[in-house]
């Protein structure tokens, strides 16, 4: 069971979890560490069922569950770092105005820090 492998620390604690996995059991994880009435973004693209799989924690969690569109990281990224206010100034796209969800950045390095970090309540 996949929740068995997910610390009772961690268990429905985030607001949004990002299944990127690859691997079609991590829809399962990911249910469980998302917070009643979270988001679940689904980065994966795995056809393959499930064996066992219950959907009950959709409902019961009321989790909203997103895809996420595969496309190219580059024009992902290039989108991301314009800053402009114009959307002249963006190839047609309204600014994505990032700051605003950015309280902090850390070095690789200090990626422990950064996820205690993230772990308090802003």
């Amino acid at each position: 069971d996949e929740q068995e492998q997910v610390s009772p620390a961690h268990m429905n604690r985030y607001d949004v979890v990002v299944d990127a996995t690859g691997n079609p059991n991590g829809l399962s994880l990911s249910m469980s560490l998302c917070r009643p009435m979270g988001t679940l973004v689904l980065k994966s693209t795995c056809a393959a069922g499930v064996k066992g799989f219950h959907s009950a924690p959709i409902v019961i969690d009321e989790l909203s569950v997103v895809g996420s569109r595969c496309g190219p990281i580059d024009v992902a990224l290039d989108l991301l770092e314009k800053n402009s206010t114009s959307t002249d100034e963006n190839g047609g796209v309204p600014p994505l105005r990032m700051e605003k969800y950015v309280t902090r950045t850390f070095p690789l390095s200090r990626a422990r820090e950064a996820l205690e970090f993230a772990a308090l309540r802003s």
